[in-house]
């Protein structure tokens, strides 16, 4: 048995590697704000946002530092983070948005990647994936692989028996072949002999 490779990997590449513009718009309006965004954080986003909340609390502490009279001081500090909890919540939602989050084919968010500021499609991910298209011998598999190719050699042999003979239509056929057969299959996939036909050899 040979490597089979699956149907539909082209098209589950594509799918991902066309959001691409999309999620970086989402990751530059958090740049912009301040955020720091890593692949982690990217990942984040689409999650939980702990990190993220870790990381605007700090922005807040530090953004708020500067003020030495204490109550203002914590005032500034619930504003930004405030402001800064608003901009994880609307951006995640955005992002679980255009990874379509939402329907029965959600897209991957580990298929992206950040390099600097910029979301870029992971060759690491699409490595992977392809694996998952590929189904590889097994001993199982093999053996399955075998038998098919007896079946298919002992379907040949019974139709080339009875090819030159006027009076059949196949060796083998399905139960929806209204031709003379010496066997047939139904709809559940038994085989049926028809003792009768072998009047006809």
């Amino acid at each position: 048995m040979n490597e089979i490779k699956k149907e539909g990997l082209e098209r589950v590449l594509k799918r991902h590697e066309d959001n691409v513009d999309n999620i970086q718009a989402i990751v530059s309006r958090m740049t912009e704000t301040g955020f720091t965004i890593s692949t982690k954080e990217l990942d984040d986003l689409a999650g939980v946002c702990a990190l993220l909340t870790k990381q605007a609390e700090e922005m807040a502490k530090k953004d708020a530092s500067r003020i030495k009279i204490a109550f203002k001081r914590e005032e500034d500090y619930k504003e930004t983070l405030e402001r800064l909890q608003t901009c994880i919540s609307e951006n995640a939602h955005e992002l679980r948005k255009a990874l379509l989050y939402h329907t029965t084919k959600p897209l991957d968010v580990d298929a992206y990647e950040m390099l600097g500021n910029n979301v870029v499609f992971s060759r690491k991910w699409a490595e992977r994936k392809a694996q998952e298209f590929m189904i590889s011998p097994t001993t199982a598999r093999t053996h399955a692989t075998k038998l098919i190719n007896d079946v298919k050699e002992t379907i040949n042999n019974l139709n080339a028996f009875v090819a030159d003979n006027p009076c059949f239509g196949k060796g083998i056929t399905t139960s929806h072949d209204s031709r003379r057969c010496l066997c047939w299959l139904d709809d559940e996939g038994e085989l049926h002999e028809d003792k009768e036909a072998y009047e006809f050899i």
